[in-house]
């Protein structure tokens, strides 16, 4: 995957899955151009992951590892889009998000159970939001990773109805069963010594979600040359 991305002076593309321990894996190619490739195998067949899945050994990298190479600069943002390991290796940093001083992050998130792959735990409710509150992390919103509409999720709007909502969920006595399925969703957090937003997020989180007509924000050569 990494050979196809443009080459551009502002980025560094690093050949390398990113989970929570460093090593070797399988890794299994799905979609086109492998765009769906993960660590991990569907949890149910579809369009995407149909035919013969082509596998490959890959380096991995500990998240822990990235974050200490960050020390020395300011990150404003971290996007994770992980195919189901994202919660896995953020969460496998504890409070080091915070010492290292991420601003914000973008991360893939799974609602209502509904796995995209299997033997993952990636959940929003059960998984996410009460991670990155212990850590010091505020919930701004959620939307569709599969929609182009950028309005937020009902239920998932701020942190406040985000609590509301998964109260209810777990209350649910099917909370741990997992569902296979496609249930994708893009989450956005602050850092709490980080002033909120002054209204449109967009200009603190340009990334799209996988809809050909949101691809998400274009740097221009000005904005490469500012960071």
């Amino acid at each position: 995957v990494g050979h196809r991305i443009p080459s551009h002076p502002g980025l560094h593309v690093v050949t390398a899955a990113v989970t929570a321990e460093p090593g070797w894996s399988s890794m299994h190619l799905y979609n086109k151009n492998g765009v769906s490739s993960s660590l991990s195998k569907p949890s149910y067949s579809a369009k995407w992951n149909q035919g013969v899945s082509t596998l490959k050994i890959v380096p991995t990298i500990s998240f822990r590892t990235i974050l200490e190479s960050l020390r020395d600069f300011e990150t404003d943002m971290i996007m994770t889009d992980m195919q189901g390991h994202d919660f896995v290796a953020v969460s496998s940093v504890g409070s080091l998000l915070k010492e290292t001083n991420v601003k914000r992050l973008v991360t893939e998130v799974y609602t209502d159970n509904v796995v995209t792959y299997q033997d993952v735990s990636n959940d929003f409710c059960r998984d996410w939001l009460p991670h990155m509150t212990k850590i010091g992390y505020i919930f701004e919103g959620m939307f569709n990773a599969l929609n182009s509409d950028k309005s937020f999720t009902e239920g998932f709007q701020n942190a406040k109805e985000a609590e509301a909502t998964c109260q209810k969920a777990m209350a649910s006595t099917s909370k741990n069963k997992t569902k296979p399925g496609l249930n994708e969703y893009n989450a956005y957090w602050r850092l709490e010594s980080v002033p909120a937003s002054d209204g449109d997020m967009s200009s603190f989180y340009h990334y799209g979600s996988h809809s050909e007509s949101s691809p998400g924000h274009q740097f221009t050569d000005e904005e490469y040359k500012a960071c």
